[in-house]
């Protein structure tokens, strides 16, 4: 493999220097060389480095002569804050200087490309001793090529450098020769989640994986979540976590979870081609989760309060109008009973696989925190009208049929999966305290489905209408 690396110097000689040092380093190596702040931070933007060389004291553009130790600082904090996972080597003219300290404070230990060792993520090198330079940048080179000891097998899935970097370091902490990899599915977070099959040097399968890559702060979220709410839960129907890696892959980070054998297709599949078995993965799903709402009280809430655990009032706001929900502020000021507890909070129809006999794996758990205990039904419910997913299209259900919505045996005519959507609609009904709660539940996630751009507005304003009549009946 090739290591992308980005040189910020303003000096000739050391130019050459480092342009020499990088040819012979005794791998595949791409060097960028900037000169100044500016381009450096322009670079940062477009491009993907898994190495930044960087001289502190350089001018912020090019043609300028306003050297400045300020100037390089800048530039490593940005890298710091849009590239986390990149290693650094600051240059120095002294170690002992001043500003040195809050840098040296951003340095951690971690086993970057899964050689067996941790490497310093920054280091400090002095200008004078540059002759020190050669086995740094040779190692970084090294630990990238040996990566193309794991072989990828992604069957047409195209996955970013960063993606694939992240991938064959996972593999390769755990002795993996070979990798497979699928795609399972995502929501609207902008993640990828890829299932990963661990193949040894005998080719025996080592583990199946479910990897989440994203940006390192929502990965990082995830973790906490995880470790919070998750743990609580049965082990057969959440996967343990197995490690977060933050480096080697610029800025996107990841999070990988051990995954039971045999849970290949996701609920969307498994709805469109046995119903019934769609319908008994519904109760497995709330009989795994059911850790989080047995012995919750009942506790008053305004809709509004509700709301904000999936939608800031700003949103709110622009959605109200941008769709002529005149209706909406009064009904958000309005208090209801609910059941507050932990909920998943993204409960689509490809964050849950399904095994042939009915035992399901709860993925992905970048929002789980407090909700109103009916929203993962009732989201996991809509999901299979307004998400992608086999069965998803113009036919059902109608307008008409949306606005029917409150009254299910109306609702499900014409249906091509009415097992499952009964069996969501008896899980909401089991949590939720009453048809209020249910209402305001499916009035969350739809206003939150109007913000993302590939959603059916229509779809989602006739469901409104349901939502709407359903509060009436009460």
């Amino acid at each position: 493999m090739t290591a992308h690396i980005l040189i910020v110097e303003d000096e000739d000689a050391y130019i050459e220097e480092l342009k020499r040092i990088i040819g012979e380093a005794g791998g595949a190596a791409i060097p960028t060389f900037v000169t100044n702040r500016d381009d450096a931070l322009a670079q940062l933007e477009t491009g993907f480095f898994d190495f930044a060389i960087l001289d502190l004291k350089i001018p912020t553009a090019k043609g300028t002569t306003d050297l400045d130790p300020e100037h390089g600082k800048y530039v490593f904090h940005h890298i710091r804050k849009v590239s986390p996972g990149t290693k650094i080597l600051v240059l120095t003219a002294s170690p002992s200087e001043d500003f040195i300290r809050p840098l040296i404070e951003q340095k951690h230990d971690s086993d970057i490309w899964s050689e067996g060792h941790k490497v310093h993520t920054v280091e400090f090198l002095k200008k004078i001793q540059l002759d020190e330079a050669p086995e740094i940048i040779s190692k970084v080179v090294a630990a990238i090529r040996a990566l193309s000891d794991v072989e990828l097998q992604c069957e047409g899935l195209n996955l970013s450098m960063a993606e694939d970097r992240l991938v064959r370091i996972f593999a390769k902490n755990f002795n993996a020769r070979r990798c497979a990899v699928y795609p399972i599915g995502s929501g609207k977070s902008g993640a990828s989640t890829l299932r990963l099959q661990l193949i040894d040097r005998t080719g025996a399968l080592i583990r199946e994986v479910v990897a989440k890559l994203g940006e390192l702060h929502k990965m990082i979220d995830e973790e906490r979540r995880h470790d919070a709410h998750i743990v609580l839960l049965d082990g057969g129907a959440t996967p343990r976590k197995m490690k977060l890696l933050e480096f080697g892959a610029g800025a996107t980070a990841g999070i990988f979870y051990q995954l039971a054998s045999g849970h290949e297709a996701s609920m969307f599949l498994t709805m469109a081609a046995e119903d019934a078995l769609a319908a008994r993965a519904v109760a497995a799903t709330a009989e795994a989760l059911s850790g989080w709402s047995i012995g919750r009280n009942e506790e008053p809430k305004t809709i509004a309060s509700i709301r904000r655990s999936w939608l800031s009032d700003e949103w709110a706001a622009k959605l109200h109008a941008d769709y002529g929900l005149t209706w909406a502020p009064e009904f958000e000021r309005r208090q209801i009973q609910t059941r507050w507890c932990c909920v998943h909070g993204d409960l689509h129809g490809e964050n849950i696989l399904v095994a042939p006999d009915g035992r399901v794996l709860v993925i992905d758990y970048g929002d789980v925190g407090p909700g109103s205990a009916a929203y993962d039904p009732v989201s996991l419910e809509l999901s299979a009208v307004l998400q992608e997913n086999p069965t998803l299209g113009a036919a059902w259900p109608t307008p008409d049929a949306c606005r029917k919505w409150h009254e299910l045996d109306a609702y499900v005519v014409d249906c091509p999966m009415p097992e499952f959507i009964r069996a969501c609609r008896t899980w909401s009904n089991s949590l939720a305290t009453g048809r209020r709660e249910l209402a305001v539940c499916a009035y969350c996630y739809l206003l939150r489905q109007l913000k993302y751009d590939d959603t059916d507005k229509d779809r989602v304003l006739a469901l409104l209408d349901g939502v709407q009549a359903c509060w009436a009946a009460t």
